[in-house]
């Protein structure tokens, strides 16, 4: 009962999250305009995004069958596609659930140990977010002028205005030092205890995860393969950024350069523990596309048609999966079944 309500809980918690920011991207915003570029957009390139989004996936399967094989496993690629399909799906009603239920597919098709399996996703994870990571410097480098005109004029002035009129302000000082001291002498005296704590458990097995994971890439037998179908994945998810930018007149105009910029801002967006990235996704994608001079009107119908388009897959593709998955384990069982009558 007590897993049911904090279950119940979490999803209400990701779900208002998405809301909220849904609110925050589409508030002070023309709707008619919104609309209005939806209904004129040209989506044939739309389309070609389809089969490219699908090869993703494929290529994700590839890769994640590439770290399962040393645990002395070799699942059939269409089977872990399921599960991985399976798994986005999951992402839909709550964050994160995608990844136990894209092992407990794979144990179910091809009784693989689930906590060997979560070992394998927790490698995908780090590096997924290390390629992020890269490819955020990689375009701020070649773009260096462009955001750092930006940054400087937009954040860091802003920010920095702010901290020296803090700094100025001997009540705010003193109360920081006094909350800074607090924390310290907390933190020494409950140490033991703090450590003892789920998150901070969770936190460092997270971040023992990644390192033993990029240890496990540097000596696995098939590296190069691996790295390979890395790139590949995340050249199919810049394909697509890239190609739905010509869905409208306005944003049309972008470079191939500004489509990897958006592909940065749309993972991060996917990223944030929301149903799917829902809001998310919007908020940080239309924020982003402000920079280049481009309405947030333009910016919110192009993230629609981003957004929702690859949900239609995973819609799709997911519910499919979740069927074959099922047929296949029933499938299995016949035979134990036939021997036991």
């Amino acid at each position: 009962m007590k897993k049911k309500l904090l279950g119940i809980l979490r999803f209400l918690l990701f779900f208002a999250t998405a809301l909220f920011l849904l609110f925050l991207a589409f508030r002070g915003i023309d709707l008619k305009r919104v609309f209005e570029d939806l209904k004129h957009a040209r989506y044939a390139w739309l389309l070609i995004t389809i089969p490219v989004g699908i090869m993703s996936h494929l290529f994700r399967a590839m890769r994640w069958n590439l770290l399962i094989k040393p645990l002395g496993y070799r699942p059939k690629t269409i089977h872990t596609f399921y599960a991985v399909m399976s798994g986005y799906l999951a992402n839909l009603a709550l964050p994160r659930l995608g990844e136990v239920v894209r092992c407990g597919s794979l144990t179910k098709t091809d009784n693989i140990p689930f906590d060997k399996l979560i070992g394998t996703v927790i490698i995908e994870r780090a590096v997924d977010l290390l390629t992020v990571t890269l490819l955020f410097i990689f375009t701020f480098l070649l773009k260096i002028k462009f955001f750092g005109h930006f940054f400087s004029h937009e954040i860091f002035q802003p920010v920095f205005h702010n901290i020296k009129q803090l700094l100025t302000n001997t009540r705010f000082l003193i109360s920081t030092a006094l909350i800074i001291v607090f924390l310290i002498i907390a933190t020494r005296i409950f140490w033991k205890s703090i450590k003892e704590l789920t998150l901070f458990r969770k936190i460092k097995d997270f971040l023992h995860g990644i390192l033993d994971g990029l240890k496990t890439i540097v000596r696995m037998e098939n590296n190069g393969r691996f790295i390979l179908l890395s790139l590949l994945i995340w050249f199919m998810y810049y394909l697509t950024a890239w190609l739905i930018i010509y869905t409208l007149p306005d944003t049309s105009v972008l470079s191939p350069l500004d489509g990897l910029f958006l592909l940065v801002a749309g993972s991060l967006g996917m990223m944030i523990p929301v149903q799917g990235g829902i809001g998310a996704y919007h908020w940080i994608v239309s924020s982003a596309l402000v920079i280049y001079g481009i309405s947030r009107e333009s910016g919110l119908a192009l993230a629609t048609i981003a957004h929702e388009s690859q949900t239609l897959i995973v819609l799709l593709l997911g519910a499919w999966s979740v069927i074959m998955v099922v047929l296949i384990r029933n499938k299995g069982k016949k035979p134990e079944q036939e021997l036991r009558s």
